[in-house]
């Protein structure tokens, strides 16, 4: 048993902080964030969003946040223990880095894009959920880290100039993703009043 556990390496490190860090920043922390909005743009009071209606904290909408925030956060710090050793940096740049992709690599995660078109204004708003899976890279990187440091390896001049050229191409990806993402968040911020339930928007401005 003991062999076997070995044989994981820092996967159980990965489910583990990830785990803990999607539930608190996407679970608690999203919940926090989500009663900010109500406050910064308390006229849309009562939509409803992805995640319950606004201006309303159920039971119900916070435990299926919670889950999903905790699995996503499982993923996510699957990802990291599968990609830290062409990661860039260390410690906190480096978890920053890893939030960063997480967040403009393979998508908005986290976050509902029907949601981001309701709430005003958008771009702070935005902002904010960007800083939760930011908090959540640093998080998972230190922890994982601590838990089972990744081992130094000198790769040979080929490899560590087709590392560092992965790691630009990344950030360069990254860039642009995160200008693209803003950029559509920013243009569609307000076209939606409610969501449908389904990942669509259910009214827009334009029917009433």
């Amino acid at each position: 048993m003991a062999t076997a556990w070995a044989r994981t390496g820092a996967l159980p490190a990965g489910i583990v902080a990830g785990g803990l860090f999607g539930a608190a920043l996407g679970g608690v922390g999203g919940r926090i964030v989500m009663r900010l909005i109500f406050l910064i743009d308390s006229s849309t009071d009562g939509a409803k969003t992805d995640f319950g209606t606004v201006g309303e904290i159920t039971v119900g909408g916070s435990f299926t946040l919670l889950v999903l925030s905790t699995v996503t956060g499982v993923i996510g710090g699957v990802v990291y223990v599968l990609i830290r050793r062409w990661l860039p940096w260390s410690g906190v740049a480096r978890g920053a880095f890893f939030g960063l992709f997480m967040m403009f690599g393979p998508g908005v995660i986290f976050v509902g894009e029907v949601d981001l078109q309701i709430f005003e204004p958008a771009l702070p708003i935005f902002a904010l959920f960007v800083v939760l899976i930011v908090l959540y890279g640093v998080g998972v990187a230190l922890v994982v880290e601590r838990l089972h440091a990744s081992q130094a390896v000198r790769p040979g001049p080929r490899m560590e100039r087709a590392a560092v050229a992965a790691q630009l191409l990344a950030a360069a990806a990254i860039c642009f993703m995160a200008v693209a993402v803003t950029h559509n968040v920013y243009a569609k911020a307000g076209s939606c009043l409610t969501a449908d339930g389904n990942g669509g928007c259910g009214a827009h401005p334009t029917d009433r």
